[in-house]
């Protein structure tokens, strides 16, 4: 992949050009961003045009003996670290640690989620960046960084990766997954902007049959013909589920592209065949404002809680049933 593949974050690409260019690329980089953000896409990019002695410009010639040994995974000079269980801990460190301080062409270590390394691991880095050696590069990636030692983000030039548009993950969707534009447009309001988490979706096999089922009950929701019998077997069976927070997110969407369509009139935006919204042309935008409201609270409280699923979805699916029957 090349600088010219990546979407987006164009500041953040200039400045690691410009310094390709001019030849002071830091001794150590930190690129950071929540995960599927595409940290690590970026830092291979990176450590591929550090290693090769024939770009063009900034771009790795892609054709020299260390362009194909980077595409085959067995570069001499590129070290990739990352956790083993749940830290990266200094034993890794160790292991190659003598090869940083070869003299000659240039090496590069990627730290892949450098934010779990223990305290002794950092200690151990800490101390190379403080006197690196020529010719030797580190790029951090981390999620979390304030979990890193201080010493170490003050010795790094950090960048920052921002949530891609919905175009730039469609466009992602469609070269990367080949997946149709319809999908592409579906997964790409549901990545929040991820281009990790879009490519997981597009490879899960149940996702449009998710779709499917959030549509029908959002549908039967919005009519009210859901008994009271048949709610509470509803929450229970949706309690149960391992993708229930996804689900409810597919039901979000279906709901807020129904206010969409009703205050825009914009049939371009009902993209995805089974996410028919026509069940919803008699309802107020308001109605659909509050069960949005519902559903976003209930979203909130599953992830910054331990609340009891079961109860928290009787209580979801009898309000919204409440708010669209009175409405």
């Amino acid at each position: 992949m090349l600088w010219a593949h990546l979407h987006e974050q164009e500041q953040m690409r200039l400045a690691l050009q410009a310094d390709l260019l001019a030849g002071t690329v830091s001794h150590a980089v930190l690129i950071t961003g929540p995960s599927g953000s595409g940290k690590r896409t970026w830092g291979k990019i990176l450590a591929h045009a550090l290693l090769c002695p024939d770009r063009r410009g900034a771009e790795p010639c892609l054709e020299c003996s260390s362009c194909r040994l980077f595409a085959s995974g067995n570069h001499p000079h590129f070290f990739y670290l990352e956790p083993k269980g749940q830290t990266i801990k200094i034993e890794q460190i160790r292991e190659i640690r003598g090869k940083f301080f070869f003299e000659g062409d240039p090496r590069v270590c990627l730290i892949h989620q450098a934010d779990r390394m223990t305290a002794e691991a950092c200690s151990s880095l800490l101390k190379i960046l403080e006197e690196p050696p020529e010719g030797l590069y580190f790029i951090l990636l981390a999620e979390q960084p304030h979990q890193l030692y201080s010493t170490i983000v003050s010795r790094c030039r950090r960048y920052s990766l921002q949530p891609l548009s919905p175009a730039a993950i469609a466009s992602i969707l469609e070269q990367r997954a080949g997946i149709d534009r319809a999908k592409a447009s579906i997964i790409s309001r549901m990545s929040k902007g991820l281009p990790g988490v879009a490519l997981e979706m597009a490879e899960d096999p149940g996702f449009e049959s998710r779709i499917r089922e959030a549509s029908r009950l959002g549908a039967r929701l919005s009519a009210g013909d859901l008994r009271p019998r048949e709610i509470l077997e509803q929450a229970l069976v949706l309690s149960e589920r391992e993708d229930l927070m996804p689900f409810l997110e597919m039901l979000f969407l279906y709901y807020r592209d129904g206010l969409v369509q009703k205050l825009c009139h914009n049939e371009a935006l009902l993209v995805n065949p089974s996410q028919d919204v026509s069940a919803l042309e008699k309802l107020e935008p308001h109605a659909l404002v509050a069960a949005l409201e519902l559903l976003h609270a209930t979203l909130k409280e599953f992830k910054s809680t331990n609340v009891n699923r079961r109860l928290a979805m009787e209580g979801l699916l009898i309000q919204l049933q409440r708010r669209f029957r009175y409405a």
